[in-house]
């Protein structure tokens, strides 16, 4: 972080450690850590942890929010565990402890590190719908790298988790600071795989398919994953628009109305070329790559990844690495950590009940065992 940054952020910690009770705001404009606070929002202040806010400046010129949180009463500098996130954007600062990553602020022993995304919290650059995958990628490495050189972070044993989307781009974060020479100690997932992207997307269709059994035969499945395939292999592989596939047939249109997330100008909230910049990585390359151990969380009831793209991680990294890669499959739960009753109750997201402290008590407990 940059000094100014820094300095800022201490005292902000400092004075929440003074005032546990303090509500502290900061009004639309006030430089927070080295970046104007884009809204008028309370800064965090949870029970068990304590806020550095910061900002790192990327090459490209985006100015990116960061957050490092220690637990109460450490001391010294912490080795890290950093955190590339989900597909949508929003902040990743919160509003209360109920949740994955407050949980392993306040009990993993280790320092959160987030990384605001360009167009979310305080952070400056591309918006949500033209922040590309190569980008964010760049992004989180350069982040990360500046972060690492901090005094307060002990850069000895660097951890790394990954969630949903943030699955796919934790073994390239990981290995990009493996190779710029940081002892990456552990990757943690849950919720996305390491099959290729275009497989990915076949799966996210065939979920939409299958589990929808009041709107869709199981007989007509067949034909329609033939044509997803044809569509996805000229959107992801070919890199054609969606509009001009669609021009090809009356079927390529079809197709094209009834992927689900694809809109006008976005698939899932994010541009075209994202996915498709997405699709020409080697995911697994890169977790062949990394040495270090692995934990992979895979949810019965995840309603849009499959099993093997979770179970081929850990399969091919024990292949290479013996012993080193765990697979915890977490029965009833979809894949936004809450439980369901059984899968088709599941795909529609309705009715869960919160079970992301399950999944919190998998790393935490994983991450005490590679640490012994």
């Amino acid at each position: 972080m940059k000094t100014s940054a820094r300095t800022f952020a201490f005292s902000l910690s400092a004075a929440l450690a003074l005032a546990p009770g303090l509500h502290v705001c900061a009004a639309e404009g006030d430089m927070v850590g080295g970046l104007a606070r884009k809204t008028e929002r309370p800064l965090e202040n949870i029970d068990g942890f304590s806020s550095d806010y910061g900002a790192v400046e990327a090459s490209d010129g985006a100015k990116l929010r960061t957050i490092v949180t220690r637990p109460d009463g450490a001391s010294g500098a912490l080795p890290p565990i950093l955190f590339t996130q989900w597909v949508s954007c929003g902040s990743l600062e919160f509003r209360n402890g109920d949740n994955i990553l407050a949980t392993l602020a306040r009990d993993s022993g280790l320092a959160l590190v987030r990384a605001e995304r360009a167009s979310d919290g305080d952070s400056v650059g591309p918006a949500c719908e033209e922040l590309d995958y190569d980008t964010e990628v760049a992004h989180y490495v350069e982040a990360f790298s500046q972060i690492l050189e901090d005094d307060g972070v002990d850069a000895s044993k660097v951890y790394l988790y990954g969630s949903s989307l943030g699955s796919t781009t934790a073994p390239l974060v990981a290995k990009a600071l493996q190779d710029q020479g940081y002892n990456m100690a552990g990757v943690a997932v849950q919720g996305g795989g390491a099959e290729t992207y275009y497989e990915r997307m076949l799966t996210f269709d065939r979920h939409y398919l299958e589990r929808r059994p009041e709107e869709v035969a199981p007989g007509d499945i067949h034909d329609e994953m033939i044509a997803r395939a044809r569509f996805h292999y000229e959107y992801l592989i070919r890199d054609r628009h969606p509009d001009e596939i669609a021009k090809d047939s009356a079927g390529m249109a079809a197709t094209r109305a009834d992927i689900m997330g694809l809109a006008e100008t976005s698939h899932y909230g994010r541009p075209f070329a994202w996915h498709q910049q997405a699709a020409k990585h080697n995911f697994l390359a890169a977790w062949a790559a990394i040495d270090a151990p692995v934990l992979v969380i895979f949810n019965e009831y995840d309603q849009f990844e499959a099993r093997y793209g979770h179970q081929v991680i850990t399969d091919m990294v024990n292949r290479l690495r013996p012993g080193t890669a765990t697979f915890v499959e977490q029965k009833g739960l979809g894949h936004s950590n809450y439980r369901y009753d059984d899968i088709v109750a599941a795909y529609p997201r309705e009715g869960g009940e919160p079970a992301w402290a399950q999944t919190a008590a998998v790393i935490l407990g994983w991450l005490e065992e590679i640490r012994k």
